[in-house]
């Protein structure tokens, strides 16, 4: 954490209340989507930063789980949107979302 601003960040003013980065794993742990994923029914988007720092791999995990209908969208670094939360591009990023909803809430 001294050497590093955003571990330092995520464990000072994140959500969960903990003083080092072990206590944050553990605080962690138990939001997962394995083995309740399946129970989801409703039309599910899953949006994945190509270099999300945090949940690399993890969209295309749950995707795999998902049982109902489901459309997995990326995002790219060549595009503006490869990091977290595709900060670089938030007008594609918003695009491409609401696009996702007047498709999934027709019919």
């Amino acid at each position: 954490m001294a050497q590093n601003t955003m571990v330092r960040w995520v464990v000072h003013d994140g959500t969960f209340g903990v003083s080092d980065l072990n206590e944050l794993v553990k605080a962690t742990e138990a939001y997962t989507m394995a083995g309740i994923a399946d129970r989801i029914t409703c039309a599910t988007l899953v949006l994945e930063a190509e270099n999300d720092q945090f949940f690399k791999g993890q969209p295309q995990r749950l995707l795999d789980e998902l049982t109902c209908q489901k459309e997995l969208i990326s995002f790219r670094e060549d595009e503006g949107a490869g990091e977290h939360c595709h900060g670089g591009a938030l007008s594609l990023f918003h695009q491409r979302t609401f696009d996702w909803l007047d498709t999934a809430l027709v019919g």
